[in-house]
């Protein structure tokens, strides 16, 4: 009988393992396996209006209009999109007002090389391993960036965890990553529409 019960917990313990196991390499919330549902909020009043999301999932965001710079706290410039966005079902959203914001499901497509680079053109997140090869880069920017203090690249999990991350300093127009597969590259631009980062491979 005690043979038995032992065999039992052995059978849970390894169960729980290799389950724990799938999780870690396959998290829930797996952008390659949550899929949102497009969708296009609008605020029409002079006010700040709270909004549910519909349907969990990563998603692009596209500010069409609003009467303020930003069409909210959660959403981008106007004009701008921001990408690889994650929300949960009936999390609540806070539209500026006179705002509109396109929401299309995050697709994470293969950023192909141009002039020897990765150009991010877009402020959010992107998929390392997916998007562009994980590997050791050399991170440079074109255009202007007019207020310096606003730009950020976190390295982080798919859980959120923060791995690295590098503010844009006046004097330092170059940087060194080192990147692995299913992470992140969350860019911040800030206020720097025309600033793109690009991506070397040393």
């Amino acid at each position: 009988m005690k043979k038995i019960i032992v065999a039992l917990v052995s059978l849970v313990a390894i169960f729980a393992l290799g389950f724990a196991f799938m999780s870690w390499k396959n998290p829930r919330n797996h952008p390659e396996k949550v899929s949102g549902k497009a969708e296009t909020l609008v605020n029409e009043t002079s006010g700040e209006k709270k909004i549910k999301i519909k349907t969990a999932g990563y998603y692009d965001l596209t500010a069409i209009k609003s009467d303020d710079l930003v069409a909210g706290r959660e959403f981008p410039l106007v004009g701008q999109t921001n990408v690889g966005q994650f929300f949960k079902k009936n999390q609540e959203v806070t539209l500026s007002p006179n705002s509109e914001v396109e929401m299309v499901p995050s697709k994470f497509e293969k950023i192909e090389v141009e002039d020897g680079g990765i150009k991010l053109q877009n402020s959010g997140a992107y998929l390392i391993g997916k998007q562009f090869p994980e590997g050791d880069y050399e991170v440079s920017f074109s255009g202007v960036a007019t207020d310096a203090s606003g730009v950020q690249i976190i390295i982080e999990t798919l859980g959120g965890k923060v791995k690295q991350e590098v503010s844009l300093s006046n004097d330092a127009d170059k940087i060194n990553l080192i990147v692995s597969k299913n992470t992140f590259l969350r860019l911040k631009k800030g206020l720097n529409k025309e600033l793109i980062l690009i991506l070397k491979e040393k």
